[in-house]
């Protein structure tokens, strides 16, 4: 009887270290999950637009096209998009003068790189042409540079920074929405 016992646990056991043996291989995307927390945190960062500040808010246009997907190898575009935009929003919050009344703000920002880090492998997904790319990245970074624009502008005032925080909740909020390539 204990030799059976004994047979039936090595017999878990070995297929207990086969399961866990086979490698896990994660799958490279941006998590949905990470996306919407990174919107939540942003949002709660500072509340609501400040009324002092309605004479400073500019609406930017965001390059929507650079997103689009018209087939099923445009995906890997929009995601790489996605991909930049993260990239772009950490280059813009390294700022060293933002607002010290914003809460959560080292949150974003470890969100925001944490992002960057887990998905480094989308830039090596195929699109349909380097132009393509190209032309979307174009897009992206002069949306950007424009947002860039208004900090320097208004002397990276508070309002400044506020029209910036509604420019980014606005970009994450229409990739959440538009998206079917986050995980």
């Amino acid at each position: 009887m204990a030799l059976q016992s004994i047979r039936a646990w090595l017999t878990v056991m070995l297929c207990f270290v086969h399961i866990n043996a086979v490698p896990i291989t994660p799958t490279c995307g941006l998590q949905r999950r990470l996306m919407d927390q990174s919107h939540s945190l942003l949002e709660s960062m500072g509340g609501r637009f400040p009324v002092e500040c309605l004479d400073h808010y500019v609406k930017i246009t965001l390059p929507s096209s650079a997103f689009n997907t018209s087939e099923a190898t445009d995906n890997a575009g929009a995601e790489k998009m996605a991909y930049e935009t993260l990239k772009l929003i950490d280059t813009l919050f390294a700022n060293d003068s933002m607002p010290t009344s914003w809460n959560n703000l080292e949150d974003f920002q470890s969100l925001i790189y944490r992002q960057i880090e887990e998905s480094r492998c989308i830039m090596s997904k195929t699109q349909s042409s380097l132009n393509d790319f190209q032309d979307r990245n174009t897009a992206l970074k002069t949306f950007f540079d424009k947002i860039a624009n208004i900090l320097k502008e208004k002397e990276s005032s508070i309002c400044a920074w506020e029209v910036v925080r509604q420019q980014i909740l606005s970009t994450l909020r229409f990739i959440l929405q538009s998206s079917d390539y986050l995980l």
